[in-house]
């Protein structure tokens, strides 16, 4: 039993690391822009992220500018989280692209709902996006430029903001998915292994079901090898760190805790059976 237990958190850890790994990936990531290290150019700085506070006449408040590394690819985009409190009116986050020729194309947040929902009342923290493709456009901006404007009064909360590459579909240019699908997909599949896992675990240590639980281990082990194999493929192909590490993640998180525990399962029934039979024999 105990032995089984061991088993049983040692996988709800790597299930775990496994999320942790997947959801936090900067996949197709070009920049990052982080309060504590660059300073903003308007509010102040409370727990890494800016806080903009704004009377009841508003304004434009200017948050940075950044010079974007070139992007080869079919668009690019902000990317982050925002809190906002008492927003009177709509207001909105705000990125000017500032082309060579000097040009100006601006994204805002103005959308009823999703990541490019305006800012209206109280939220707690959400994400946003500020995307712009490049079609029609003079090549990769020189500049960008980042505001919290207000119509109004309220507070807003900006946390740190990544500049991402995107595709024609919002998905970073030729990956097989997104960021935010590695995310959720990590997020969904960890949760049922880890469900899973402890499962077969208690199964297994009162000897019950022997077939099917090593079947389903067998099977999750042969699943997490074409996983590998597709993570190998994934390198091959140059895919994003979304792709290849949502891979080689789940990979790992089925071949080597269950290929582990397959051995020690067939011991443990191999045991319970002879527990079995010497109590038989003993009331014979």
């Amino acid at each position: 039993m105990r032995r089984w237990t061991r088993w049983t958190e040692g996988l709800l850890v790597s299930v775990l690391l496994g999320l942790a790994g997947c959801g936090g990936t900067d996949a197709g990531s070009l920049a990052r822009l982080d309060w504590e290290r660059t300073g903003p150019l308007s509010g102040t700085v409370v727990d890494g992220a800016v806080e903009v506070l704004a009377t009841s006449t508003g304004g434009s408040f200017p948050l940075a500018a950044i010079d974007p590394p070139a992007i080869d690819a079919a668009g690019y985009a902000l990317e982050g989280e925002v809190r906002y409190e008492g927003v009177s009116g709509q207001a909105y986050l705000e990125m000017w692209s500032v082309f060579p020729d000097g040009s100006r194309y601006f994204s805002r947040t103005l959308d009823v709902e999703g990541p490019l929902a305006a800012l209206e009342g109280d939220s707690e923290w959400r994400e946003f996006q500020l995307p712009f493709f490049l079609e029609g456009a003079p090549g990769g901006p020189s500049s960008l430029e980042v505001n919290v404007v207000l119509p109004g009064s309220g507070t807003v909360w900006v946390g740190p903001i990544q500049l991402v590459s995107l595709g024609g579909t919002g998905v970073e240019s030729g990956a097989w998915w997104s960021d935010r699908t590695a995310g959720l997909a990590g997020g969904i599949g960890g949760t049922i292994v880890g469900i899973l896992g402890g499962v077969l675990g208690s199964l297994a240590s009162r000897g019950r079901a022997r077939r099917l639980v090593l079947a389903t281990m067998v099977v999750l082990v042969a699943i997490g090898v074409v996983l590998l194999a597709a993570g190998v493929v994934a390198v091959a192909l140059s895919q994003p760190y979304a792709v290849m590490g949502t891979l080689f993640i789940a990979g790992a998180v089925l071949v080597v805790p269950f290929s582990v525990a397959t051995r020690s399962t067939r011991a443990a029934y191999a045991r319970a059976e002879l527990r079995k039979m010497r109590a038989l024999d003993a009331t014979a």
